[in-house]
């Protein structure tokens, strides 16, 4: 497990790259252009406004979508990562477990229930998946925000 922790994010945002981010994916300039606005907008603090060169408003309804708009791109680099990385990505069942199923569907075929019933106890105390096999990777990407 790797965690990661981005300091002051909502503050360190580059307005220009994130600007060229939207206008790629939205073509009206008009909409564009209000968005502008609210990241260029400034703060309050102590009565007094303040205006930055990077970051969007904390607390602004926008926020966390511009926050989201930007980090996209680290999402789809990962998840890139990760379908090159995963391999084999399914659980195989434990020889042992899989002779023990065997039993149980073959003594039920043959109509023997008190065999097939002590396998079947068998079978629900057993772990059925071998955890340590080595054959299978999978890289699994979260990304949240906790503020």
């Amino acid at each position: 497990m790797i965690e990661g922790d981005f300091k002051n994010s909502f503050d360190s945002i580059d307005h220009n790259n994130l600007m060229n981010l939207i206008e790629n994916k939205i073509l009206d300039r008009q909409f564009t252009k209000l968005i502008h606005k609210c990241i260029k907008a400034g703060y309050m603090e102590y009565r007094v406004l303040k205006h930055s060169l990077s970051g969007v408003p904390q607390g602004s309804i926008i926020s966390p979508i511009l926050s989201n708009i930007y980090l996209h791109q680290l999402d789809s680099f990962i998840i890139n990562l990760s379908s090159k990385f995963n391999k084999d990505t399914k659980l195989k069942t434990t020889s042992e477990y899989e002779r023990i199923r065997y039993l149980q569907k073959k003594y039920k075929r043959l109509g023997d229930m008190d065999k097939m019933s002590n396998y079947n106890k068998l079978l629900l105390k057993m772990n059925p998946y071998n955890y340590h096999d080595n054959s299978i990777k999978k890289l699994v990407y979260t990304r949240y925000a906790d503020d």
